[in-house]
């Protein structure tokens, strides 16, 4: 009798496993389908105007368009959109006074060096350098821990006494901590994340746009902004 109970055991076993299995891929199976189907939300426009004086910015303030960048120096998909849609977007449109382009810092929590570097950015600016201090940064992105912000910030030509003495000082600090709290009032929480819209001085609202996409796409937004700007 042991035997039979044994093979009885062993199928039983067996049979569970196998519905298990069976469940597991059924489910599996659903989520992917559900997040196949699932539509992209409608896009978001911000209505209450973000502020823009003391933020860095490229192009003319008298360009029909603005668009607001909130970014994070060590998140991947602001260093695609910085190497892959900002030199045509910059070449195309804000060195021909249609476009002007404005930083905002989003430094997620779970990013080690992003606070860091935001807030050396934003010292680099008092040397006149915060645009070269921006792209050494999302260049060595992949060796911040290697190199460190510091020695990126100096490469990019920012004496390192007077880096220290911009972070003590804490200006910085309340720069970053000011676009954080933006963010967080208007629900963004997404980098690289965008508001387009028409130039409106030291004010900007428009549409949000969340991710780092295709340059033709993020061009067909900015072409539409501009025919807006146009008609209004």
């Amino acid at each position: 009798m042991k035997p039979l109970i044994r093979q009885g055991m062993v199928l039983l076993t067996g049979m569970v496993l196998g519905t298990g299995a069976t469940l597991g891929a059924q489910s599996f199976h659903q989520h992917r389908q559900q997040h196949a189907q699932q539509q992209p939300e409608a896009p978001k426009t911000i209505t209450t105007p973000l502020g823009l004086r003391g933020d860095p910015s490229l192009g003319s303030s008298q360009a029909p368009v603005t668009i607001v960048e909130f970014s994070d120096f060590q998140c991947p998909y602001c260093k695609r959109f910085h190497d892959q849609v900002l030199p045509s977007l910059k070449a195309d449109y804000i060195d021909k006074g249609l476009v002007r382009f404005v930083h905002k810092d989003l430094p997620l929590p779970f990013h080690e060096f992003a606070r860091d570097a935001a807030e050396t950015a934003r010292c680099s600016a008092d040397q006149r350098q915060y645009w070269s201090t921006y792209r050494a940064l999302f260049q060595g992105q992949e060796c911040f821990d290697c190199k460190g912000i510091k020695t990126l910030s100096e490469n990019a030509g920012i004496p390192p006494n007077k880096l220290e003495i911009c972070k003590k000082a804490g200006a910085s600090r309340k720069a970053v901590n000011s676009n954080l709290s933006e963010a967080e009032l208007q629900g963004i929480r997404a980098t690289p994340s965008f508001v387009i819209g028409p130039s409106q001085g030291d004010k900007h609202t428009g549409l949000l746009v969340e991710g780092a996409m295709p340059w033709p796409q993020f061009k067909a937004l900015v072409e539409e902004a501009l025919k807006k700007s146009e008609s209004s």
